[in-house]
């Protein structure tokens, strides 16, 4: 069981900025329609 504790306690924590977007509503906002939109552009060219 040590083993895991040693394993999280070495993992890479977020710099500040990957915090400030997380918690920044426009960037998460963008990034929800950007992905949405490659969904379907993804979508529109699978479908002939």
């Amino acid at each position: 069981m040590d083993n895991v504790h040693d394993t999280i306690a070495r993992a890479p924590l977020p710099t500040p900025r990957t915090l400030r977007r997380r918690r920044n509503l426009a960037y998460q906002t963008w990034r929800f329609v950007a992905t949405n939109l490659r969904m379907i552009r993804m979508v529109m060219k699978g479908s002939h």
